[in-house]
């Protein structure tokens, strides 16, 4: 058995509720299953999963693999501290990761020196993208926290399709002048999935020491450096990934996790009580070494 993160959004979904179910009582989620290796977990079944809502077993009433059309805006760091390991370990893995989507998956492509740029607009062909890195050159600072408002809000305007942010960066000076919560507040109200891999190669990497209950909260996460804390937060609250490598050489295999985590997700329905206020959730799988994530989606108990 696995159990899920802790999520509480409601969704609408397409499909009809089973006899005697009211269907301003059938809650939708989006969940990614994956196995030890991280591997999509295939062909499970409404009867493969169980629903635990504030510690009560639900009626699932469906579970199917989400097959919409995707989207992805891929967020790329091309300022001057990327340097070198941008055309020697990520550009290539980045294209290999562009033609692993899904089938008929499209994406754009912004890079974020100086200024966000999306350099390639929403398409399946990956050799656009290979063109325009040829073009690239490491320049400026980061403008990673902007990106990922500007490319979140863009995804916006493409509702009805699954998307999602992917953002490869690494540790340096960030000249955003937004405000780190107002930057996970923005983007995470656009809704999409967030994936991010942070690259700490020639930086310490940021370790505390000092405990959140010692400093107080406010305190604590302003200690945290702006991309760590925007990163977590925002793959925390949408049931993305977050993986921070010690080396860009590692970025090829992590891409290749990425992917496999957008072909392992979920569409999921359950029957609930509306007048819940605040739920915590558990999936659990009836398989060895599953591991369950869910998206908090947005929305209300509708049906389409």
């Amino acid at each position: 058995m696995s159990l899920a993160l802790l999520a509480g959004f409601p969704m609408a979904q397409a499909g009809a509720s089973p006899a005697g179910t009211d269907p301003a009582q059938v809650r939708s989620l989006l969940v990614t299953i994956m196995d030890e290796k991280s591997l999509p977990v295939e062909g499970l079944t409404p009867e493969d999963v169980v629903v635990m809502e504030n510690g009560s077993a639900r009626d699932v009433v469906s579970l199917s693999p989400d097959r919409r059309s995707l989207t992805v805006a891929v967020l790329l760091d091309t300022s001057l501290n990327m340097g070198s390991a941008l055309r020697l370990n990520v550009q290539g893995p980045l294209l290999s990761f562009l033609t692993s989507l899904p089938r008929d998956s499209k994406y754009a492509l912004w890079i974020t020196g100086d200024r966000p740029i999306k350099i390639v607009d929403y398409t399946s062909d990956v050799s656009r993208a290979s063109r325009a890195l040829n073009r690239v050159a490491p320049q400026g600072g980061n403008t990673l926290l902007d990106a990922l408002v500007e490319a979140s809000a863009d995804l916006k305007t493409r509702e009805g399709e699954r998307s999602a942010v992917v953002a490869v960066t690494k540790i340096g000076i960030e000249v955003s002048s937004r405000d780190r919560y107002r930057v996970v507040d923005e983007a995470f109200a656009n809704a999409p999935l967030f994936m991010a891999l942070e690259i700490e190669e020639g930086a310490k990497s940021f370790e505390s020491g000092t405990k959140e209950s010692a400093l107080g909260p406010e305190e604590f996460f302003r200690n945290i450096p702006p991309y760590p804390y925007v990163l977590s937060q925002l793959t925390k609250k949408t049931g993305g990934v977050y993986e921070r490598l010690l080396s860009s050489m590692a970025v090829g295999p992590a891409l290749q996790r990425v992917v496999a985590a957008l072909r392992a997700q979920y569409r999921l329905r359950y029957a609930t009580l509306p007048e819940i206020k605040h739920r915590k959730l558990e999936v659990r799988v009836s398989r060895p070494g599953v591991r369950v994530r869910i998206r908090p989606p947005t929305g209300d108990f509708l049906e389409e």
